[in-house]
């Protein structure tokens, strides 16, 4: 018998980590950090951690079964916002290695 089964759920709200919305908000800074490339470069390196912990809350969220579809909309939105982000920040590293590669030549 697992420990699931043996502990009843009496918590009728959802905790925050399974509404989605903590994946939603860290995929969307995510995705917006990269939008701040021409005025703060370096503000993109947050893009990299921001996207992780998005797609990490969001998968949490749906592993633990988000109710409402709104929820579950919400997570994979974070999902999404969140790998835009991290595929955002290493498309950019790779241009700025090989802008650095065609520099030093």
């Amino acid at each position: 018998m697992s420990t699931d089964q043996l502990s009843p759920d009496h918590d009728l709200a959802p905790r925050g980590s399974q509404t989605g919305m903590t994946s939603l908000a860290l995929g969307s800074v995510a995705f917006l950090a990269l939008s701040t490339l021409p005025a703060l470069p370096y503000l993109v390196l947050l893009a990299l951690p921001l996207g992780i912990a998005a797609i990490a809350s969001g998968v949490r969220a749906l592993r633990r079964g988000v109710a409402a579809p709104s929820g579950r909309i919400a997570s994979v939105t974070g999902i999404t916002l969140g790998s835009l982000g991290v595929l955002g920040w290493a498309g950019l590293m790779v241009l700025w290695y090989l802008l650095d590669q065609a520099t030093s030549h």
